[in-house]
């Protein structure tokens, strides 16, 4: 009996439970070392160095916040859920508490099974406790019903352009989210016969292939989407010869094309050490106080020792 029982025992989905870890949330006081708060339109709202001794916390690049901007939900790379509060202190981002890590779980109730298919790199909140996640080395798209189903929610795969699945090995799908009835989803470097970077709007079986122009070295990381429907795109500039650069644009969907490629605006550009800037690879959009808030996170590729996990706040005013 006892062999038949651990036999059933080893056939049933796994559970994701959720592990409550210890995060270190160090305040960075100034984004600027001359004590700016103004960068264009984005106004300085605080920032955190998040650290753990749980070595299975770092990775993150997809990154939403609760409307009110206090609850933290984000993917890691390595196929894990991050949650956590967020404190202020007045305007200011201050501190984070309850931070809990748990596994992904695939359609049949299990963990990934190698790290290519864990390579989560995008996250978008559909509202109703339903979420879209962008996986990247195996390229898919599909959703989790965290509030139904907690961390024990299964992936469930959604149609969409085959083209999402090509480009470079490592550098495709790393956007997604919702814009109107449709979604969108940004390649990182699936690059089309000019240089730019290839992405996808669609709706209903309906879909439009267009790219955004790319500008110097940065690639896309992540977007999010403003509550006039506008599209923050994140960009970044990382590698072993160069110093991390991060920049901020902006398009309208209404300049999207079949075929055609959108030219977004630029709202910041900037590299370490002038600012806080790491390998950046998640942003998130709410409100707080009356203002849109931009939260930006950073990977640190579970490299504590040469990289930071950062979260960077700013009210945004158009």
């Amino acid at each position: 009996m006892r062999f038949l029982a651990v036999l059933v025992a080893s056939l049933l989905p796994a559970v994701a439970a959720a592990d409550p870890i210890e995060i270190s949330a160090t305040p960075i006081s100034s984004f600027s070392p001359a004590g700016e708060t103004s960068f264009g339109p984005f106004e300085w709202r605080g920032g955190l160095e998040l650290s753990s001794t749980e070595e299975k916390f770092g990775g993150l690049s997809g990154l939403t916040l609760s409307a009110d901007c206090t609850g933290l939900l984000a993917v890691s790379d390595a196929g894990r859920w991050f949650r956590g509060r967020l404190a202020y202190d007045g305007a200011s981002l201050a501190g984070m508490s309850d931070a809990e890590l748990a596994p992904m779980l695939d359609a049949k109730g299990r963990p990934p099974a190698s790290k290519a298919r864990a390579d989560a790199e995008a996250l978008a909140d559909l509202g109703g406790g339903k979420y879209l996640v962008g996986f990247e080395s195996r390229p898919r798209i599909g959703t989790y019903d965290i509030g139904g189903s907690g961390f024990e929610a299964r992936f469930q795969l959604m149609r969409s352009p085959g083209e999402i699945r090509t480009g470079p090995g490592n550098q495709e799908l790393e956007a997604v989210g919702r814009v109107g009835g449709g979604f969108i989803a940004i390649s990182e470097f699936n690059a089309d016969a000019q240089g730019n970077i290839r992405a996808w709007l669609w709706n209903a079986g309906r879909t439009a292939a267009f790219s955004v122009k790319r500008r110097e070295d940065y690639k896309i990381t992540d977007l999010a989407v403003l509550p006039d429907g506008g599209i923050l795109t994140l960009e970044r500039s990382f590698g072993s010869s160069l110093l991390p650069g991060m920049a901020i644009r902006r398009f309208a969907a209404s300049t999207i094309a079949d075929g055609g490629t959108v030219e977004p605006e630029l709202l910041f550009a900037g590299r370490a050490p002038y600012y806080a800037i790491d390998n950046m690879e998640g942003i998130a959009v709410c409100t707080k106080d009356g203002e849109t808030r931009v939260t930006i996170v950073s990977d640190n590729n579970f490299n504590p020792d040469l990289q930071r996990t950062l979260l960077l706040q700013f009210a945004y005013t158009p």
